[in-house]
């Protein structure tokens, strides 16, 4: 009889317990490779790219609520996390990525810069596609002050044909 009582919080419990485990938010967006295009070019003083619409590609990973990329400009690796859904998105993330010591040609010339930034902000739109904006800021060495520059763009990331 003494057992009845008991097992009346140990049954609730342990399904609360279990239906409250692993529970982490499902994102929509699709891993995997990406190619990157830029859909305006809001600042290049640095001539990164080629021409206003070439871009890196890159390779996402999600793990729950942690992003990962790959880029394909230096190898660059990328992690960040995705935003909680709000007033502003309901499926946003945000990477960021840097290197240091970093030899890098920009307008032509070698530099030698401390750190190379990159920041991006995504917004999915659907599984196969998000858009947002990405940043590379180059923190030059002192002697070198000439190579301090940024690259900022609007882009747009599709795997495949994009969304359908």
């Amino acid at each position: 009889m003494a057992a009845l009582p008991l097992l009346r919080w140990f049954l609730p419990c342990t399904l609360a317990l279990g239906l409250g485990a692993g529970c982490t938010r499902a994102n929509l967006q699709n891993e995997d490779r990406y190619e990157f295009t830029t859909e305006e070019l809001i600042r290049d003083d640095c001539g990164l790219l080629s021409s206003e619409e070439s871009l890196w590609d890159g390779k996402l990973k999600i793990d729950g609520d942690v992003v990962h990329m790959t880029s394909d400009w230096r190898g660059l690796q990328l992690i960040g996390f995705v935003l909680p859904r709000g007033e502003f998105s309901d499926d946003a993330f945000v990477l960021d990525g840097s290197e240091s010591s970093a030899a890098i040609t920009l307008r032509g010339k070698q530099c030698l810069v401390e750190q190379v930034w990159m920041h991006l902000e995504g917004t999915t739109q659907c599984a196969t596609r998000f858009d947002g904006v990405l940043s590379v800021r180059i923190e030059p060495r002192v002697e070198q002050p000439e190579c301090a520059c940024q690259l900022w763009v609007k882009y747009r990331a599709v795997q495949g044909a994009g969304c359908q």
